[in-house]
């Protein structure tokens, strides 16, 4: 039901993380994590490679045992607490506990302060304050249409599947719900990896469209996506499949975010 890496600060900060969005309360529990006592913080705040899984209290024993001959361990650490607080318990007793409102607005205190530097400071402090409304749902999704209707199928002629180049290149995201979006929508998405397109494996003459999306190419900078683009411009097998991609009559491309950034440093 949702997913999040092992983040700064921790197994607690990725956890209270999870919670802000949802604005669910959590019952964190080391008892199968740790020993003893003196463990509990470097459990909350190591940041090892890991992430956090959350799934229906139904499938746990599922996904465990999944996991398991895949030869990772799982270990399940909290639950939802029905409430707005966030504990953590370890041997039956309460080590830390704060709600849910409290610790996020302790969280988002630095990003509140320059915001009010840089925005206008009344609704920075708006913002802020909207924080203590615990009857805000958070994230939540309420769909107003069928998920499985074909929407697409009045515009699409029957039996074309134009084939897409999905790009990917180093800190994009959202690539997997894009390619989605455009099978829903009747096009053969393909996967396509920048490093395919430099080392000539794949040429872009097979496909009638590329879409390149959003996330953190070469950095989270400003202008991160000028370094995908110059990727691009400075390799010539690459500069060629893209300007001749670019002039053919039978194709489109779509840039989202960095994507866009850098399908506009191309021209």
């Amino acid at each position: 039901m949702a997913y999040h890496d092992r983040s700064d600060g921790g197994v607690f900060a990725t956890l209270v993380e999870m919670s802000f969005a949802s604005h669910l309360g959590l019952d964190i529990d080391l008892d199968e994590t740790i020993i003893n006592r003196m463990q509990v913080a470097p459990a909350l705040f190591n940041e090892e490679l890991g992430a956090v899984i959350q799934v229906n209290e139904s499938d746990v024993t599922e996904v465990i045992s999944a996991y398991a001959n895949a030869g990772i361990t799982v270990t399940p650490i909290a639950t939802l607490s029905g409430d707005d607080s966030i504990r953590v318990r370890f041997g039956g007793e309460t080590v830390l506990e704060e709600t849910r409102v409290n610790w996020q607005r302790v969280w988002s205190e630095t990003s509140y302060r320059i915001q009010a530097l840089r925005d206008n400071p009344d609704c920075a402090q708006q913002e802020f304050d909207s924080l203590l409304d615990e009857s805000d749902p958070g994230l939540s999704a309420h769909l107003s249409f069928d998920i499985n209707a074909d929407v697409a199928a009045p515009f699409i002629a029957s039996g074309k599947k134009p084939k897409i180049a999905v790009l990917r290149e180093q800190g994009v995201n959202g690539q997997v719900e894009m390619a989605a979006a455009f099978y829903k929508a009747g096009f053969t998405p393909v996967d396509v990896h920048m490093s395919d397109i430099l080392s000539g494996r794949t040429t872009l003459d097979q496909f009638n469209g590329l879409v390149a999306c959003g996330g953190f190419s070469y950095g989270d900078v400003l202008g991160a996506g000028e370094g995908w683009a110059k990727s691009i411009l400075f390799n010539q097998v690459a500069r060629e499949q893209f300007e001749t991609f670019f002039n053919r009559r039978d194709t489109f491309s779509l840039g989202v975010c960095n994507g866009c950034q850098m399908l506009s440093n191309l021209h």
